[in-house]
């Protein structure tokens, strides 16, 4: 079982809506690989979420960039991955980003 939770939060209005979300999440779910896959997804208060649990966020992040680079959704995307066993996120994308991360 992967030991990762990988989260791409999409925030302001990239991401419009839960059609536009489940239609990149199925994408995503093309293009990850065994044992990598969709866990979910959460849409909260100016943040939608997507899960994957992975056992390498870094490796699965480089993996999607390409396609989220080409879809054009990086500049409002915060990446960030935490182990399943812990509570606290470590942020993969931006490199500046400031703060704690959270779902909401």
């Amino acid at each position: 079982m992967p030991a990762f939770q990988l989260v791409l939060q999409f925030r302001g209005t990239s991401i419009e809506d839960l059609d536009e979300l489940l239609e990149i999440e199925a994408a995503l779910f093309e293009i990850l690989e065994h044992p990598e896959e969709v866990a979910g997804h959460d849409i909260g208060d100016g943040a939608r979420n997507i899960l994957i649990v992975t056992d390498d966020p870094d490796a699965t992040f480089r993996h999607l960039t390409p396609f989220l680079q080409r879809a054009r959704l990086l500049v409002s995307l915060v990446v960030a991955a935490r182990a399943a066993n812990e509570g606290r996120y470590r942020v993969l994308w931006p490199a500046d980003h400031q703060g704690e991360f959270s779902l909401a």
